[in-house]
C-alpha cells in the first residue's frame, strides 16, 4: 500500500491485515471532521492487478450547513485491476439541515475484478428532531460501477430543493436510512441472487430490502429505521456474498 500523494482533509492512517492474510485493511480519515460549504475533497485509489484490499472510514461523513449557495463536494474513485479484490464498507453519510451535498462514489473494474461496495445515506441528524430530518437544502449523490468501461450500475439520488426532499421522505416510506450494495465477481453462481433475497427477507420488520443479479452484477437496496439496522443489513449481505467473492467468511470490522 503506497500513499503516493495526500493533503488535507484526508489523512494517511497506514494499513493493517485484519483477516491475517494478504488483504490490506485501510482506514480513510477526514481530519476536518466533515464538509463545510465550498469544501472539495477527493480520494483516488488504484488497486493493481492481483491485489486484495478493504477500505472503510473512521466515522460518518458529515455535511454541515451552508449559509451561502456554495456546495460541498466529495469524490471517491477506485480503479480495480485484473484479478484484484476490492471491498469498500464506509460509514454513513449525514446531511445536516441546510447542507448542500454533491458526492460521487465510482468504481472502474476489469472483467476479472472482484468487488463488494456499500453506500449508506441518512435523512439527516435524525436524533435532533424534525427540524433536521430531510432538511438539507440540496443533494446529488451518485454511486456508479463500470466493468471494462461499460456502465453497469448507476444509482443517483437528486434533491434540488424542499419539494424534492419532501418527496424523498414519502419515497422512503418513513424510513430514515437508505443503503445500496453492489457486488461483482467472475462466474458467480446463478443461485446466489435467490439466496441473497432469502437473506434479505429475514432482516425483520425494521428493514425493507431486496436484491437482484443481472449479468453477474448483484445490487441490493435497503431502507431501515435506524442506522445500526442499515449497517447490520449490509453486514448480512456481505456475510452471504463474501465467501463467493473473496473466498472467505465475513468478520466484524474492527477500528482503532
Amino acid at each position: 500500500m503506497d500513499p503516493i500523494a495526500r493533503r488535507v482533509p484526508y489523512q494517511w492512517q497506514g494499513f493493517g491485515f485484519q483477516d491475517y492474510d494478504d488483504q490490506a485493511f485501510v482506514l480513510l480519515h477526514n481530519s476536518g471532521g466533515g464538509f463545510v460549504e465550498g469544501d472539495a475533497a477527493e480520494v483516488h485509489v488504484v488497486a493493481d492487478p492481483g491485489t486484495c484490499s478493504l477500505f472503510t472510514t473512521t466515522g460518518a461523513a458529515r455535511f454541515y450547513k451552508c449559509e451561502a449557495a456554495e456546495t460541498s463536494h466529495d469524490l471517491v474513485s477506485f480503479s480495480v485491476g485484473e484479478d484484484a479484490l476490492l471491498e469498500y464498507l464506509p460509514d454513513e453519510v449525514i446531511p445536516f439541515a441546510r447542507s448542500r451535498v454533491d458526492r460521487v462514489t465510482r468504481f472502474a473494474l476489469h472483467e476479472s475484478s472482484r468487488l463488494f461496495a456499500s453506500d449508506v445515506i441518512s435523512a439527516g441528524r435524525v436524533r435532533y428532531g424534525p427540524g433536521e430530518i430531510f432538511a438539507f437544502a440540496s443533494m446529488r449523490s451518485q454511486f456508479e460501477v463500470r466493468i471494462g468501461g461499460r456502465l453497469v450500475v448507476l444509482d443517483r439520488l437528486l434533491a434540488r430543493g424542499p419539494e424534492d426532499t419532501a418527496a424523498l421522505a414519502l419515497l422512503w416510506g418513513g424510513r430514515m436510512h437508505l443503503a445500496t450494495v453492489a457486488a461483482h465477481a467472475p462466474r458467480l453462481p446463478a443461485s446466489l441472487a435467490e439466496r441473497l433475497q432469502e437473506r434479505c427477507e429475514t432482516l425483520g420488520s425494521h428493514c425493507e430490502a431486496g436484491a437482484t443479479m443481472v449479468n453477474g452484477v448483484i445490487v441490493a437496496r435497503i431502507l431501515a429505521e435506524e442506522v445500526w439496522q442499515a449497517h447490520e443489513a449490509v453486514y448480512a449481505i456481505w456475510e452471504t456474498l463474501r465467501p463467493e467473492i473473496a473466498g472467505k467468511a465475513a468478520r466484524r470490522i474492527r477500528k482503532p
